[in-house]
């Protein structure tokens, strides 16, 4: 899988799902916000790729342009094809057993997803009866087996139960029996633990992970967090401003990253080995607005490497190595990116005007 660059395509299996210049904007009293601006990526059956990027850079939107989930008032731009067959269209003519069967999602809060005035059971039972035409009986039965897939305690009492009886792990695991319930082939899960403690976040992705290895399943695994997709994604895709900064392999990746963006979400992830008391290297500023996308790197105003060129130009997605692409002027572990930091320390400030001082100290702290 990779970028639209043309790389290592030949030695490829044909793609599960294909992704090409997509485009999603939303018409505001500002102007229209480009909220994905030319993604494209492949996905091969079995792989995980994950999709790493703080709130507002494009995930969540990507994802729902995938699962048809929409309003109606988007512009959507580009093609989206899952195993040969055109998903857009499929959305225009009404296709009723392709998303929540062959294509699912899951949610960052299972409440938004179950509705409160409905029985567990009756719940994950309806989309067995509607898309796959099992009796009232067949469905329960079913539903009880898919809770017990998913490591709810009590499986059969849990089925006469409602959302709101049940803890916030125990919703997500219904969420992920209900996601399960037609044999999906691509699960898409979006930030699944965002509202769950630490402990319980482990368990729900190992469940996802081992469920998916299980069943053959495609993942797209959705998270602001590096750390979460290390050891459980095949590819990564960092995406900022609504655009691919950085795509490759989870090893070259955490090995090899080249955009200052990827690095500077790694730094805000706590490591075991740190001291004690370490501090934290954060991401200064704020993300963009998506109204007349200035010229240059969107990343520039907030990045240490930033040099006169990535104000100006906009850096295309380019190979920087097998399977590995990356839209940078100045990248990391280059030349060219040692420079301009270099330059940027010395300056004590960056040519978008961001102070290197507040690096330095932390840095030196570290």
């Amino acid at each position: 899988m990779c970028a639209k660059s043309g790389l290592g395509k030949a030695d490829m299996a044909a793609p599960l799902l294909s992704v090409s210049n997509l485009h999603v904007g939303f018409a505001t009293e500002k102007g229209l916000v480009r909220a994905v601006d030319g993604v494209s990526f492949d996905l091969t059956e079995g792989q995980t790729l994950g999709i790493v990027g703080e709130s507002g850079s494009g995930k969540s939107v990507t994802a729902k342009t995938l699962m048809n989930l929409l309003p109606s008032y988007a512009r959507v731009g580009g093609s989206i094809t899952f195993d040969g067959r055109d998903v857009r269209a499929m959305a225009t003519e009404g296709e009723r057993h392709f998303w929540g069967v062959e294509m699912t999602m899951v949610f960052q809060d299972p409440m938004t997803s179950l509705n409160p005035v409905k029985r567990i059971g009756e719940q994950i039972a309806e989309s067995l009866r509607v898309h796959l035409k099992r009796t009232r009986s067949e469905a329960k039965d079913e539903a009880g087996d898919l809770l017990q897939q998913v490591g709810v305690p009590e499986p059969r009492k849990r089925l006469r139960q409602y959302p709101h009886e049940l803890s916030g792990g125990l919703r997500q695991r219904v969420v992920i029996a209900m996601s399960l319930a037609c044999s999906p082939r691509l699960l898409i899960a979006d930030e699944p633990t965002t509202a769950l403690d630490v402990t319980v976040q482990k368990h729900i992705l190992d469940l996802l992970d081992e469920l998916r290895e299980e069943r053959g399943m495609t993942m797209i695994l959705i998270t602001h967090d590096l750390g979460v997709v290390r050891g459980r994604a095949d590819q990564i895709m960092v995406m900022y401003a609504g655009r691919t900064m950085e795509q490759a392999d989870t090893a070259t990746l955490f090995s090899q990253m080249r955009h200052p963006y990827t690095e500077a979400l790694l730094e805000t992830i706590p490591r075991i080995d740190m001291a004690s008391h370490t501090r934290l290297i954060p991401i200064p500023g704020m993300p963009p607005e998506l109204v007349d996308v200035p010229d240059g790197c969107l990343f520039s105003q907030r990045c240490r490497s930033c040099s006169d060129s990535c104000l100006t130009d906009q850096p295309p997605l380019e190979v920087c190595g097998p399977m590995h692409v990356c839209a940078c002027h100045t990248p990391v572990g280059t030349e060219a990116g040692a420079a301009a930091r270099a330059a940027n320390r010395e300056a004590g400030v960056t040519p978008a005007g961001l102070d290197m001082g507040t690096f330095t100290a932390v840095e030196e702290s570290a």
